[in-house]
């Protein structure tokens, strides 16, 4: 009987602190200090409109808010969803009037252009090209984010043609400051 208590013992002693490691790792997960997902969307969304909105001034671009997911399904226990991190999109899109005549890939370079600017970071001009008869770039903003830029030339059978260009964006999985877990 002696034998078994020390085994046991220290088979529990294991197991606790297994458990006190997991949760001391979960609840570590998300610093408080660390950036949240609203200080993303200060830091990305502005300058993503701002640069959509130069490209036509008397235009006012499309908002559509995706939304937020959390970034891991289920929490500890594994019974519910854990939203102490979430991943946030959203999409700005401008029709062009069918009066400007810049391509696709102008439009995106110089939206590209507008948004490094203002943080985010890019890639080179040249590597802008066309692709399938749409353009398209990536974009970080790093702590933050991404971006995708594209343009395509939309032919409308009832309707003049126009340059269409979008901004999809989507922020890192970052601390979620309404979670009260």
């Amino acid at each position: 009987m002696s034998r078994s208590l020390p085994l046991t013992w220290a088979l529990r002693t294991a197991a606790l602190l297994a458990i006190a490691g997991t949760a001391t790792a979960c609840a570590g997960r998300v610093d408080p200090s660390a950036r949240s997902d609203r200080q993303a969307w200060d830091a990305m969304y502005p300058p993503a409109l701002d640069a959509v909105k130069a490209v036509d001034p008397r235009i006012e671009p499309e908002e559509v808010a995706g939304g937020r997911d959390a970034c891991h399904p289920t929490d500890f226990i594994g019974d519910s969803e854990d939203e102490s991190e979430v991943i946030g999109s959203a999409r700005i899109t401008l029709y062009a009037s069918p009066s400007d005549k810049r391509t696709p890939t102008q439009l995106v370079r110089e939206v590209v252009t507008r948004m490094e600017r203002k943080g985010w970071k890019g890639p080179r001009p040249d590597d802008i090209a066309p692709v399938n008869g749409e353009v398209s770039a990536r974009l970080k903003m790093p702590g933050s984010g991404m971006a995708t830029v594209s343009a395509s030339h939309e032919r409308p059978t009832e309707a003049p043609a126009f340059n269409q260009v979008t901004v999809d964006l989507t922020t890192e999985c970052l601390r979620n400051p309404d979670w009260q877990g």
